[in-house]
């Protein structure tokens, strides 16, 4: 359950927003997350350019360039959500959901540029050794500007978790990562005037690797559900089980599981008396796919096969 903050812009934005699996309730909640995030970036753009100015700080003026590209990877979902939602058509009869691991591909694939970025910084920091410089009014506005970057981030992440969304959660870890630059930049002024400014470019090589590690993660996790990844065990279980508990299913097999991201297809094998009727064992099919939808929300398709055996192992073969 969606709470705060978080939970009254859905509540308010997001029509029907209790039906997650919904391809179009889901691009909604994309929308959303796209929208506040691009906004949210904006203003914070405005916000650090004039600081920047006021204070006549390079350093504040170049994270407000860097603030401001970070709205590109919530651009990126929001076009890819709504391609996501669009309704099923001739070429794409089971809807255009995957798009959302193509979102997931691309802003990883951002996230792993920017983790490169931050590494090469570092090192030019470990080599060159500027120093670095700062004052307490640059210090409140970075820590302030970090704060709602991390905001950002856990928003992303809750609404992410909500629809089970990787490509928010990649969305989410890019804010997060501007976060991080944030901080590391009043460490880095606060390690200086302590005598320690190795530390900056130290801990920026570790947050690059775990920036880097990051975005492969998320990239190859999407990569492996475009090309078809086996189905999650626990729900091919819990299919089993529900068709296991209609009367009249003997044994089942062939469990296929097919994701299309916010729409689920299932085939499966059953077997049932054989002296049945055409109309009982359609009865019984029926039966089973209803109680699939109903538990698991998939769509299911059964094949009914006859089982001449007076009684059946309830095993079954996947």
């Amino acid at each position: 359950m969606l709470t705060g903050v978080t939970g009254w812009l859905v509540r308010r934005f997001v029509p029907r927003w209790e039906d997650s699996t919904d391809p179009g309730v889901r691009a909604c909640y994309g929308a959303l997350e796209a929208w506040i995030s691009i906004v949210g970036n904006v203003v914070l753009t405005g916000f650090k350019f004039a600081a920047g100015l006021a204070l006549n700080s390079i350093a504040l003026l170049a994270d407000a360039v860097h603030t401001l590209a970070d709205a590109a990877s919530s651009v990126v979902v929001l076009v890819g959500f709504r391609i996501a939602g669009a309704p099923p058509d001739d070429k794409h009869p089971f809807g255009h959901g995957r798009t959302e691991n193509v979102i997931t591909v691309v802003v990883a694939v951002m996230l792993v540029l920017v983790g490169l970025s931050f590494g090469q910084a570092a090192v030019g920091r470990l080599t060159a050794r500027p120093e670095v410089r700062g004052n307490l009014a640059i210090t409140l506005i970075l820590l302030v500007t970090a704060a709602f970057k991390e905001w950002l981030a856990r928003f992303s992440f809750r609404l992410g978790e909500a629809i089970r969304s990787t490509a928010l959660a990649a969305d989410a870890w890019h804010h997060r990562t501007d976060a991080i630059a944030t901080v590391l930049v009043v460490v880095a002024m606060a390690a200086t005037l302590l005598g320690y400014p190795l530390l900056d470019p130290i801990l920026g090589l570790v947050v690059a690797g775990f920036i880097v590690w990051t975005g492969l993660k998320l990239g190859l996790s999407a990569g492996s559900a475009l090309t078809g990844e086996a189905p999650d065990a626990a729900f091919v279980e819990q299919v089993c089980g529900l068709t296991r508990a209609v009367g009249g299913v003997r044994s089942l097999h062939k469990v296929m599981v097919h994701d299309y991201v916010g729409r689920i297809e299932v085939t499966l094998h059953i077997q049932v008396d054989g002296g049945l009727t055409v109309a009982e064992a359609h009865a019984i099919a029926g039966r089973v796919k209803h109680a699939i939808l109903e538990e698991t929300k998939a769509l299911a398709t059964v094949h009914v096969e006859p089982d001449s055996a007076p009684q059946s192992s309830p095993g079954v073969v996947i």
